[in-house]
């Protein structure tokens, strides 16, 4: 009987582990490193036939000799290099889903900060200014406005199914809308983006990072919001165009961002981003964390593990990416 190598390749807690093993430990041998030790990474990885990971670069996967499956603990699969992997004929699953309630809180948690204006206020409680009550210090409704969502999948969603509860209209983009959704108001394709950014009072970016979603929000489509708009960011940075985005905010085309999703990322040095976008008063940032909570790390896991099993048992495999569409 052949034996499954499974090579868990990214930091795990105790906790992680006995998930792991609870789920895989009787149909495969399981062996355990951080992704950052890459020596130690490349030696395991060269017999292992399948990887649960983060994200492997390609000067990795190269010493993977038998590798036939890489499943992510992750819902994003941009970084990885799908040529490479459809000519090695080796199959990629993530993790999508798992936290997309997660995202979507955050998200909301986002558009409510920038709405109410909380950081503002907070930093001139802070400072000892009271803020009278005139009309210039008003706060946003969010009942009867309407929310953009681009991206109408998983996270999309959930972030519609939040937004009923503040009675808000909900306009929503996705690439092939095959049937009704109860709850939005508007469902179209890409084709419709520009008309929903023009008039929505809130905008949602929740599009994978694709050949085709990278910069897919810039000059053009930012120009057509409304001043009072606000756009909120928890898909990959690299879907809103940087400069297009820094120009729209400082030239007042909108009135504020929400941002989660970043241009850069440690170590680089223009981390998070080159024109200091983080730094305006009108942008409340958040260094990446939307999905990063206890049980969403926990779903995560237990989802990649399962579906390495039904790899493993020859069974129906969830989430396989499509190295056409990229995700």
């Amino acid at each position: 009987m052949t034996v499954t190598k499974v090579l868990v390749a990214f930091k795990t807690s105790e906790s992680d582990r006995s998930i792991i093993e609870e789920i895989l430990a009787e149909i495969a041998v399981l062996e355990f490193v951080d992704e950052g030790t890459r020596d130690e990474l490349i030696a395991k990885i060269r017999d292992a036939d399948i990887v649960i990971a983060g994200y492997l670069p390609k000067s990795v996967l190269e010493n993977a000799e038998k590798l036939k499956f890489i499943q992510t603990v992750t819902a994003g699969v941009d970084r990885y290099d799908f040529e490479y992997l459809r000519k090695r004929n080796i199959f990629l699953a993530s993790s999508k889903g798992c936290n997309a309630r997660q995202v979507a809180e955050h998200a909301f948690a986002l558009l409510l900060a920038l709405a109410k204006r909380v950081t503002v206020y907070d930093n001139m409680m802070k400072e000892g200014k009271w803020v009278p009550y005139t009309r210039e210090t008003m706060v946003e409704d969010l009942e009867d406005k309407i929310l953009g969502i681009i991206g109408y999948g998983n996270i999309g969603r959930e972030i519609a199914k939040i937004a009923k509860a503040f009675n808000m209209k909900i306009y929503a983009i996705k690439r092939n809308p095959s049937k009704r959704d109860s709850l939005v108001d508007f469902l179209g394709t890409f084709e419709d983006i520009e008309y929903v950014l023009s008039v929505s009072d809130f905008v949602i970016v929740a599009l994978p990072l694709t050949e085709d979603t990278y910069g897919s929000i810039g000059e053009k489509q930012l120009s057509l919001m409304k001043k009072t708009a606000y756009i909120i960011n928890i898909s990959r940075g690299a879907v809103i165009d940087e400069n297009a985005l820094y120009k729209a905010l400082v030239d007042g085309w909108i009135s504020g961002a929400g941002i989660d999703v970043w241009w850069f990322y440690p170590p680089d040095p223009r981390t998070p981003s080159q024109l200091k976008i983080h730094k305006l008063n009108s942008v409340i940032a958040t260094p990446h964390k939307a999905g990063w909570t206890r049980h969403a790390r926990e779903k995560c896991i237990r989802f990649a593990c399962q579906n390495v099993r039904r790899y493993i048992e020859k069974k129906e495999v969830l989430n396989i990416v499509d190295y056409d569409s990229q995700y």
